[in-house]
């Protein structure tokens, strides 16, 4: 049993699927089933049932794939920590990253400058979405790794919190009273909502309490736009349920802007990685840029005066932002 039949049998279980796995390793198909033939006969054992839906893992497979996961979990965080210690990674490179809207808005620009200063010959690709799509990009090996909403269980992909995100209602008038007021959606008239057109996340935590009655709008539009979305809510009576990082600075003295205290609605955001592919040295200096940006972010509000661009921040304070990123 070497390294690749390892990974290639753990893609294959993941993905329920040859062509996929295949497909994931850059091989033809038939080279993929090979190996998994190979690795069968090696062991003695049948690892996928072959049927009209598919492919179905045995018991057998089901042992494998939690040993498989532990041998590259450690080989992921020796390379990791090796890659720390080299200088050609400090230097040269390429990291693709996936964001969510959240982050490109304010965060992003400073913490590119800075890192593409200090190395100058790295290349960068940053590529935008919502959780679910950068979710799906990692798992694909699409971007290196991503920042957005935690996953559901996978054993290959590792999670780290960054911070937690305030949810806020925007809106061009006062529906909630006074500027940066705690909001109850439940406590509120009948609302025309802007959601994220995004499956997870906070869109699925949305449509949650719209299903059990903890949220009643009048009516629902999913807007796949950060800026398609605001605008909505600067020039008409829809309000936008948004993470406050999303929203821009200089918009702001032009919305009402009132945190949203009930229901509860977090908005955690996490590292995202497969443990195959383990972070670069550049990768952990734009995690570090980025988690030193937020540090900023969270103390200009502290210090703002509750007026101008920077007074809803002050009221909606980013947290979680001074913790070290840590495994979840």
């Amino acid at each position: 049993m070497d390294l690749k039949q390892i990974t290639y049998f753990t893609w294959t279980y993941e993905a329920r699927s040859f062509t996929a796995a295949a497909k994931k390793a850059n091989i033809v198909q038939p080279a993929l089933s090979m190996q998994i033939k190979r690795l069968e006969q090696e062991l003695g054992l049948k690892l996928f049932k072959r049927n009209p839906a598919g492919i179905q893992p045995t018991p057998a497979a089901d042992q494998l794939y939690k040993h498989c996961n532990v041998i590259i979990g450690e080989l992921a965080d020796a390379r990791e920590r090796l890659g720390r210690l080299s200088e050609a990674s400090e230097t040269s490179g390429r990291i693709t990253v996936g964001v969510p809207p959240a982050l490109t808005r304010r965060i992003l620009a400073p913490v590119l400058v800075e890192l593409l200063d200090k190395y100058p010959k790295l290349e960068v690709s940053i590529l935008e979405a919502y959780s679910g799509s950068v979710v799906d990009w990692v798992k694909s090996g699409k971007v290196d790794f991503a920042l957005g909403a935690s996953p559901p269980d996978s054993a290959t992909l590792k999670r780290r919190l960054v911070c937690h995100d305030t949810v806020v209602l925007v809106s061009s008038r006062p529906i909630n009273g006074t500027n940066f007021s705690p909001c109850d959606l439940a406590a509120l008239p009948a609302l025309k909502l802007i959601f994220p057109a995004n499956p997870n996340g906070l869109t699925a935590s949305l449509r949650k309490r719209v299903k059990t009655g903890e949220i009643a709008p009048e009516r629902i539009v999913e807007i796949d736009s950060n800026v398609g979305s605001m605008e909505l809510a600067r020039t008409s009576d829809w309000a936008l349920i948004s993470p406050l990082l999303a929203i821009p600075e200089e918009t702001s003295p032009q919305l009402y802007v009132y945190p949203i205290t009930r229901p509860k609605l977090p908005f955690p955001i996490y590292l995202l990685y497969d443990q195959a592919r383990p972070l670069t040295k550049p990768a952990l200096r734009f995690l570090e840029l980025l988690k030193e940006r937020l540090r900023i972010d969270k103390q200009s509000a502290a210090s703002a005066d509750g007026t101008g661009a920077n007074g809803f921040r002050q009221h909606c304070c980013i947290t979680g932002a001074d913790a070290p990123i840590t495994n979840g």
